[in-house]
C-alpha cells in the first residue's frame, strides 16, 4: 500500500514536500485572483471612478517595481520556509482585518490602498522564495515536471480566481470574500509548516557586507552592459516595454470599467468574460509547439502582437453605444468572451517565442540577469500607464481608448516584423516574415 501511495504521489505531485508546496502556492495564486477581482469591483462600487481603480492598481504595482531586482537576493539570504509561511500568514491576517473593517462600516479607499500595498509586498517576497526552493525539493530529473506543474497551475488559477471571485462577491458579499480568502491563506500557511525545506547553502562568512554589495552592483552593471551591447536585445526590449505600457491598463482598468459602467454587467458575468483570457493561454500552450515547428518564431511574435492590437480595436467598436445598444446580453458576453480567448491564444504566440529566443541566445552566465532586468524594465512603466489610464477613462470614452491603443499595438507588431535587428536576433534574416 505504501509503494502504491508513493507511486501515485510521484505521478501526480512528485513527492510529499513538493506536493505541499504546490498546494500552498495554488491556494495563494487563487487567493490573489479572488482578492484583486473583488477589490476592483469594490473600488468601482464605492467610487464608480476609473481614476480610483487605476490608482489602486498603481499602488499594488509599486512593491513589485521597487523590490523586483532585490527579491531574489532576499530569498537567498533569509530562511525560505520562514518567508513562505510568514507571507501567507500576513496575507491571511490582512484580509481578515479587511473583513472586520468592512463589517464595522469603516472601510475607506485609503484603507483599501494600504491593504493592497501590503498584500502585494507579501506576494513579491513569496514568489522568489518558492521558485528558489523547488530545486532542493525534487530530483534534478524532476525539475521539468515540477516547473510544468507550476505553469499549469498558473493558467488554471487565472481561470479559477476571477470565476470564484465573481461567485463569492455575488453569493457572500465583500465581507464573505475577505473572510473566506483570509482563512484560506492561514490554512495554506499551516500546511506549509510541514514542508521539509532543504538546508540552504550559505556563502563564506569571510565575504563581508561591503563585498556582497559590491558583487551585487557589479553583477547588475554587467547585465546592463550585455544588453546595451546587443542592438537586437535593445530593440526587443523597447518593443516589450512599449507594448506592456499600452496593454496593461486595457486589462487592469479599461475592461473592468467597460464591463461594469458601460455594459452594466453583473460581477458573475464579467468574471466569466475574464476567464476567457487564461482559457486562451491554455489553448495557445496546446498549439504553440506545432506552430513553432511550422513557422518562424519572429513571424509568430509579430503576428501575436498585431492580432492582439486588432482584438482591442474590435472590443472598442463593440463598446460603441450604436453597436452594443442593439445587441442582447448573451451576444455581448459571447463577443467579449471569444475576444478574451483569442487574446490569450495570441498572447501565447508572443510570450513563448520571446522566452525561447532569450533562452537560446543569451549565455547561461547572463540569463538570470537579462530576465530579471527585462522584467524590471517592463514592469517599471506599467504602474504609470495604469494610473494614467484611470484618468483617461474618466475623461474619454472606453471605446475611443481601446481603438486608439489597439491601433498603436498593431503598428508596433508591424514595426517588429520589419525590424532587421529583430530578424538578426532570431537568426531568420530577411525571410522572417
Amino acid at each position: 500500500m505504501g509503494e502504491q501511495t508513493q507511486g501515485l504521489g510521484s505521478r501526480l505531485l512528485i513527492n510529499r514536500d513538493f506536493g505541499l508546496l504546490f498546494l500552498g502556492r495554488l491556494v495563494s495564486q487563487i487567493g490573489d485572483g479572488i482578492h484583486y477581482f473583488a477589490l476592483a469591483w469594490l473600488v468601482l462600487d464605492l467610487t464608480g471612478s476609473g481614476t480610483a481603480l487605476g490608482t489602486m492598481l498603481f499602488a499594488s504595482s509599486v512593491p513589485a517595481v521597487i523590490l523586483a531586482p532585490f527579491s531574489g537576493v532576499l530569498a537567498d539570504l533569509w530562511n525560505r520556509k520562514a518567508i513562505v509561511v510568514s507571507m501567507d500568514v500576513l496575507r491571511g491576517l490582512i484580509l481578515l482585518t479587511l473583513a472586520l473593517i468592512f463589517k464595522s462600516g469603516y472601510l475607506t479607499i485609503s484603507v483599501l490602498y494600504a491593504a493592497t500595498v501590503l498584500s502585494s509586498l507579501c506576494g513579491v517576497l513569496f514568489g522568489p522564495a518558492i521558485s528558489a526552493a523547488i530545486p532542493g525539493l525534487v530530483e534534478k530529473e524532476e525539475l521539468v515536471k515540477a516547473n510544468s506543474l507550476n505553469n499549469l497551475s498558473r493558467g488554471a488559477t487565472m481561470i479559477a480566481g476571477p470565476v470564484l471571485g465573481a461567485f463569492l462577491v455575488g453569493a457572500a458579499g465583500y465581507f464573505g470574500v475577505f473572510l473566506i480568502n483570509g482563512t484560506a491563506f492561514l490554512l495554506s500557511a499551516l500546511s506549509e509548516l510541514f514542508i521539509r525545506f532543504p538546508k540552504m547553502a550559505r556563502e563564506d562568512a569571510g565575504v563581508g557586507e561591503q563585498g556582497a554589495v559590491h558583487q551585487f552592483l557589479s553583477s547588475l552593471k554587467n547585465g546592463f552592459t550585455y544588453i546595451w551591447e546587443s542592438t537586437g536585445l535593445k530593440t526587443l526590449i523597447f518593443f516589450a516595454v512599449a507594448i506592456n505600457f499600452l496593454a496593461a491598463p486595457v486589462f487592469g482598468v479599461i475592461l473592468p470599467y467597460l464591463g461594469k459602467e458601460i455594459f452594466l454587467l453583473e460581477a458573475q458575468h464579467f468574471g466569466t468574460v475574464q476567464a476567457g483570457l487564461p482559457v486562451g493561454f491554455l489553448l495557445g500552450t496546446a498549439v504553440i509547439g506545432a506552430l513553432t515547428k511550422r513557422y518562424k518564431k519572429g513571424a509568430l511574435l509579430a503576428l501575436g502582437i498585431g492580432a492582439q492590437g486588432l482584438i482591442s480595436v474590435f472590443i472598442g467598436v463593440l463598446a460603441l453605444p450604436a453597436v452594443f445598444g442593439i445587441m442582447s446580453l448573451p451576444a455581448v458576453l459571447t463577443s467579449m468572451s471569444f475576444s478574451m480567448v483569442a487574446a490569450g491564444v495570441f498572447n501565447t504566440l508572443v510570450n513563448v517565442p520571446f522566452q525561447v529566443m532569450l533562452q537560446e541566445t543569451v549565455p547561461d552566465s547572463y540569463r538570470g540577469r537579462v530576465f530579471g532586468l527585462l522584467d524590471s524594465m517592463v514592469q517599471m512603466l506599467v504602474p504609470i500607464s495604469t494610473a494614467l489610464s484611470g484618468v483617461l477613462v474618466d475623461t474619454f470614452t472606453p471605446s475611443g481608448l481601446l481603438v486608439s491603443i489597439g491601433l498603436v499595438i498593431a503598428l508596433l507588431g508591424l514595426g517588429l516584423a520589419m525590424s532587421p535587428s529583430i530578424k538578426e536576433l532570431y537568426g531568420e534574416g530577411q525571410a522572417a516574415i
